[in-house]
């Protein structure tokens, strides 16, 4: 009995959707800086750029990724320091671009209450209940009168919430 010759199997690629965090801002001297990880933990990466005050932006697929493949790869060490080169003014602008303009200075440091609080700390706000909290500027106080700007969406108009309707970071 002669066998039937079998097809071989192809297997279909299974497509991963890479995930690139990016984190920018200025440093301390007012000098551009950027860079970019790949799939990383989202969380280590937030702490990050909250401790270097920088602003973080997460994109999916290959819409940008011209100007994703210019920004430096960023690096993470043990100690929870990391690595966020310097860039370009130009490309620098062009990612203030892509995500809307210039949110101002964040400070690196965060209130312990609400007495505190003061422009640059960065707070948790409500949008609304169907999108819920996001992170926000401290642009102006104004007694139990905050005016804040959506750090991650700066292009937004200010907007103002009562200083106990904002939640605080959390210190280490």
């Amino acid at each position: 009995m002669t066998k039937k010759p079998t097809k071989a199997k192809t297997k279909t690629p299974t497509s991963k959707i890479t995930r690139t965090i990016v984190l920018f801002g200025l440093d301390e001297n007012g000098k551009p800086r950027a860079a970019r990880f790949v799939d990383d933990n989202e969380t280590l990466i937030a702490r990050l750029a909250q401790a270097l005050g920088l602003r973080m932006g997460i994109t999916t697929g290959s819409k940008h990724a011209d100007t994703l493949d210019e920004i430096p790869v960023g690096r993470v060490y043990a100690t929870g320091k990391g690595s966020v080169p310097n860039i370009s003014q130009d490309l620098y602008d062009k990612l203030n671009a892509l995500v809307g303009g210039e949110p101002g200075p964040i400070s690196t440091t965060l209130p312990k209450s609400w007495d505190d609080l003061a422009p640059g700390h960065l707070v948790v706000a409500l949008d609304n209940l169907a999108d819920g909290w996001w992170p926000a500027v401290v642009v102006k106080r104004d007694g139990d009168s905050l005016t804040l700007k959506w750090r991650d969406y700066p292009s937004q108009p200010e907007f103002i919430r009562p200083i106990t309707a904002v939640a605080l970071l959390k210190h280490d």
